[in-house]
């Protein structure tokens, strides 16, 4: 009886114990006990981060923001428990004072308007911040100008957190307002900021590997640039607690920027590619004390990425990329930021690339010192214990030094030091020349042992500081093209609305021209499927309603949404051709060959041919093919891909291998053309009826212990126009008779013809190598 009473019961406790929590839940007295309890930890947590030297700024931010909003209690709080009891210390007691007298201002002025103006909170928690700060500075000498400099600039940053602060507690102004997630973005930074000294193990901060994690969300979901703001954001924070340079800005930028170009191709490509750009990013502070604790970070946070569900995506795309963001005023305003912050990290690289230059010429000059230590081993070894040290060190030094000195020269010229080197008083009087002689040459072993491997070490510094400048290029290029405009067309917009509307339901329609100034027509909605389906016949209407021809609808998916995208259509195509044979007796061919083309409507034509015959030739060519493609679909330029890639391939060959490499790149939109060569066998191309040939005058990717000076010869092409790459085993520019012969009798065949034609015609003449032709024709589209 008491069993089944018990049955009866427990569920009747338990829906009585449910509906209390919910009651409870609903009452408002709790919840303005929670949001008490959510301000006061705010408060502490920012109370206890310190930059600049032992400045602490953001718990006083925090605290006047909230102050002005009526919440002085729990911000006050909050910063005099984070200040005395977190923090410690008389500048955190100062802190609290400074917070307490703003807490006093914002009192005696409750019932003014000024009170609620956007800067007069930042304003007075600058002004009590220095008030209650400036009795730190020294007096007298020790006044310098940087220690005001960071006065001042420590007063700045309160202004600037408080402003910031202020708009991330506002309600937005309007829905999906895009002022709300760059707020709530900068507050996270300084609160992982404030946690950063927190370690587990004293070795990993659990606050920078949540600061990467939200770079890479930001890559993930806005891209590159968006990326590589948040990265330089979030590692500037991590390097304010830190202290020990920009290595984290530098870490945290180059992992999104690398990564948020494989963010279209999966999210196992994307860890992927952030881990190994994190992983190569953490060898630029391989001699600080937290490279490894970088190295660790940036694994937990790739994991933690890769382990995160995919809702979780969707509800930062939600929240982070607000569809307000699709009005032209503020995607302007997002462009420019992007392409400011992208200037500002080529700008770091810039400066890696500096001081790394400086580094090895420092170096260089200091191994010139260093022959002095050739004779200073060897007298310890053989002198220090002669029974004629002392009248040879002491009594006679001067003679002593001027007779080592007159061996200096021809040691150094033949790499060895013989009795004859010494002049005759100096070899009558030693009585252990033998031994000095053998102990100065194995000084002097040792010297040009040390010396080779610091000119193997100052190479590949250089190499590394030729890939930043690289980087700086690229950077730069990206930043300008972030910040060109694009130009709404909204009349046109209502014109393909309605077209679009009798194909299938489209949501939303933009009509745009990009910074080349083509047209880009975008369709968003339900009914972009039916559309695709018209395929032909939609877009050949169109482009009569609106005047511009159009390309074939491209079907696109990204955190943007689905959506139709057709491109204004350039008035050339081009035909491609490729003919290769490998060398006798190899299965495996070293040249490698592509076309594509890119969104902007440039047509690339590229072939490289590796040192030799074989896989890894073949290996070589198509690395090096590969990371050049990534560039130039990105919209980089020839040469400044060139000048990223490059350094690369000679750090992984060591110098032992070679690759040559020939590119064009030829705009649809205006038939304008660039060839780079490096290394390449001759080009032969037809413009206006008229053939030409182009050398190359610079060595192969990989030979050259400088930068390659591959310039960009500019070419113009346009309808009919051929223009033939030809690999070393087809022709090496030396026997070409019979090359023009066959372009000028068969250049009416197609580009595919023409090209097995060449290959065919170069088996026999010259060395037996890789034969590899492409033939390009260009014509009216």
């Amino acid at each position: 009886m008491d069993k089944q009473k018990t049955k009866r019961t427990a569920p009747q406790a338990v829906g009585w114990a449910a509906a209390r929590l919910a009651q409870a839940m609903n009452e408002e007295r709790l919840h303005f006990v929670l949001r008490g309890v959510e301000r006061f930890a705010l408060c502490a947590v920012l109370a206890r981060g310190t930059v600049l030297g032992g400045y602490a700024p953001f718990g006083l931010a925090m605290a006047a923001a909230l102050m002005v909003r009526g919440a002085g209690l729990s911000a006050i709080g909050g910063v005099f428990f984070g200040a005395m009891l977190l923090q410690g210390g008389t500048r955190s007691a100062v802190y609290a004072a400074a917070a307490l007298l703003v807490l006093c201002v914002v009192n005696v002025c409750g019932g003014l308007k000024i009170v609620k103006r956007a800067w007069f909170a930042p304003v007075i928690a600058a002004l009590s911040g220095a008030a209650c700060t400036f009795v730190f500075l020294p007096v007298g000498q020790a006044l310098t100008i940087p220690v005001l400099m960071t006065f001042a600039a420590a007063q700045a940053l309160t202004f600037a957190a408080c402003m910031v602060y202020g708009i991330a507690l506002s309600p937005p102004r309007e829905q999906n307002d895009w002022r709300r997630p760059a707020t709530l973005l900068a507050l996270a930074a300084t609160v992982l900021l404030s946690l950063s000294d927190l370690e587990i193990f004293s070795l990993i901060a659990p606050a920078r590997i949540a600061g990467l994690l939200i770079v890479l969300a930001a890559a993930y979901l806005g891209g590159s640039t968006t990326g590589a703001a948040a990265g330089v954001a979030f590692g500037a924070a991590m390097d304010l607690a830190a202290g020990q340079g920009a290595l984290f800005t530098c870490g945290f930028g180059l992992c999104a920027l690398v990564s948020g170009l494989f963010r279209e191709h999966g999210r196992a490509w994307f860890a992927l590619t952030a881990l190994g750009a994190g992983l190569c990013a953490a060898l630029l502070g391989a001699d600080n004390v937290l490279f490894v604790p970088l190295i660790l970070e940036t694994v937990c946070a790739v994991a933690l990425f890769a382990a995160m569900p995919p809702f979780v995506w969707s509800a930062l795309r939600q929240t982070l990329l607000p569809d307000t963001l699709m009005g032209e005023a503020a995607g302007l305003r997002v462009r420019q930021s992007a392409g400011k912050c992208a200037s500002e990290v080529a700008q770091a690289f810039y400066e890696l690339y500096l001081a790394m230059l400086t580094g090895a010429s420092a170096g260089r000059a200091a191994g010139d010192q260093n022959v002095r230590v050739v004779f200073d081993k060897a007298s310890d070894r053989v002198c220090k214990n002669c029974v004629l040290c002392s009248q040879c060190w002491q009594r006679d030094y001067v003679t002593t030094l001027s007779a080592l000195n007159d061996v200096t020269q021809p040691m150094l010229k033949r790499g060895r030091a013989e009795l004859s080197d010494f002049p005759y008083h100096f070899a009558s009087r030693c009585v252990h020349l033998p031994e000095l002689m053998r102990a100065i040459n194995s000084a002097l072993f040792a010297l040009r042992e040390r010396q080779s491997a610091r000119r193997q070490e100052e190479e590949h510094q250089n190499l590394l500081a030729r890939q930043y400048a690289g980087i700086t290029d690229i950077l730069r290029q990206i930043g300008a093209e972030a910040t060109q405009d694009y130009t709404a067309q909204p009349l046109r917009e209502q014109q393909v609305r309605r077209y679009a509307a009798a194909f299938g339901w489209i949501e939303r329609v933009a009509v745009f021209r990009d910074g080349g100034g083509r047209m880009v027509v975008e369709l968003f909605g339900e009914g972009i499927d039916d559309v695709l389906k018209q395929g032909a016949g939609f877009t050949a209407g169109l482009s009569a309603l609106i005047g511009v021809g159009l390309a074939a609808p491209q079907k696109v998916e990204d955190e943007l949404g689905a959506r139709l995208v057709l491109r204004e259509r350039a008035p050339y195509r081009v035909i491609v051709g490729a003919g290769r044979q490998q060398k006798e007796g190899s299965s495996v061919s070293g040249d490698s060959g592509c076309y594509f083309l890119t969104d902007a409507g440039v047509a690339c034509l590229l072939l490289a041919d590796g040192m030799g015959t074989g896989a890894a030739a073949a290996q070589d060519s198509r690395t090096l093919l590969s990371s050049m493609e990534r560039f130039l679909r990105a919209g980089i330029t020839p040469t400044d891909a060139l000048k990223a890639v490059s350094p690369a391939f000679r750090l992984r060959s060591d110098g032992t291998r070679f690759v040559t490499l020939d590119v064009l790149t030829l705009d649809l939109f205006t038939g304008r053309a660039e060839s780079l060569k490096c290394g390449a066998a001759p080009t032969y191309f037809r413009a206006g009826g008229t053939w030409s040939r182009l050398d190359c005058k610079t060595l192969p990717i990989g030979l050259a212990e400088q930068d390659e000076q591959a310039d960009a010869v500019p070419l113009r092409l346009g309808h009919g126009d051929l223009y033939v790459m030809l690999s070393d085993g087809v022709c090496d520019g030396t026997d070409d008779g019979w090359v023009i012969e066959t372009l000028q009798n068969h250049a009416g065949e197609s580009p595919k013809e023409l090209a097995a034609r060449l290959v065919q015609e170069a088996r026999g003449r010259g060395a037996d190598d890789d034969r590899t032709a492409l033939v390009l024709r260009v014509e009216k589209s």
